[in-house]
């Protein structure tokens, strides 16, 4: 029963963005289809459960924030993890508009085409139509990702700091300040972009956690990296990737590790966007 539970909490949550938008969009056919048209006003004597489009409208409202989603995560891995600025918002929002129109006429000339005939072919409801149906994807898409846009400018433009607490004593190191992390007999150490080694009470897990996940990348069980620590990257046996990190260490040889052939290409694109 406990498993259930948190297995609705996670996924199930209103917080979760699927479980958010579907309801909202179903609420909003439901409504649009009630009181845009007159016929399915509810206080109609020939009132009838409009089914069908509200059904339609569903669908193509999952498909936009779909067409919305897989473009936002397009921008956020190849621009918004660099910057943010209105030049790139605006790019990202006439893109997704220019993906919805495609839809939109799609949908106009082929399934209105099929069920309703070529007769029903009008370029004044087609401008009508499409200006309304842009102008609310474009409220919707900034009510949608306003939140995540918003933290992603906060990472690239506030400079993190971790709180390192060791011994009684409390460092605070700037994210800029990090080559990589890493875990060796239980210890974690931070490695500075300089050399120096700091070892803390924190897990790797803790330290994950902490630290922005637009800047570092837990590598495997031992190791965080920032793609400023990479020197060097090669294959290996097994589709593996040994990586070479950089600054040296004081007292040790050159850091290297392995990536896994499990998580070799989602290394590769996180480390090619930061390109």
């Amino acid at each position: 029963m406990n498993s259930i539970n948190s297995f609705f909490k996670k996924h199930i949550s209103f917080s979760n963005f699927w479980v958010r938008n579907g309801f909202i969009v179903v609420i909003l056919s439901i409504l649009s289809n009630h009181l845009f048209e007159p016929e399915n006003f509810p206080f109609n004597k020939n009132y009838k459960f409009p089914l069908f489009p509200i059904v339609a409208s569903i669908i193509t409202g999952i498909i936009i924030i779909l067409i919305a989603r897989f473009n936002f995560i397009y921008f956020k891995n190849k621009y918004f993890t660099k910057k943010i600025n209105t030049q790139l918002l605006l790019r990202f929002l006439f893109s997704t508009l220019g993906y919805i129109m495609i839809l939109y006429l799609f949908l106009y000339f082929g399934l209105n085409g099929l069920i309703n005939g070529i007769e029903s072919y009008s370029i004044y409801h087609l401008l009508r139509g499409l200006s309304v149906s842009l102008l609310i994807c474009t409220l919707g898409i900034a009510l949608l990702f306003s939140i995540d846009i918003y933290k992603l400018h906060k990472l690239t433009s506030i400079k993190g700091t971790l709180k390192v607490e060791q011994g009684g004593k409390i460092t605070l190191v700037k994210y800029p300040e990090i080559a990589f992390i890493y875990s060796e007999n239980k210890i974690v150490y931070i490695v500075k972009t300089d050399g120096t080694t700091i070892f803390t009470d924190f897990t790797l897990n803790e330290v994950e956690n902490e630290v922005s996940d637009q800047s570092f990348y837990r590598a495997n069980r031992q190791t965080i990296l920032h793609p400023r620590s990479v020197e060097q990257i090669k294959s290996i046996e097994n589709g593996k990737l040994s990586v070479l990190l950089k600054p040296t260490i004081s007292d040790k040889n050159a850091f290297q590790i392995n990536i896994s052939r499990y998580k070799k290409q989602e290394f590769m694109n996180w480390f090619n966007n930061k390109l």
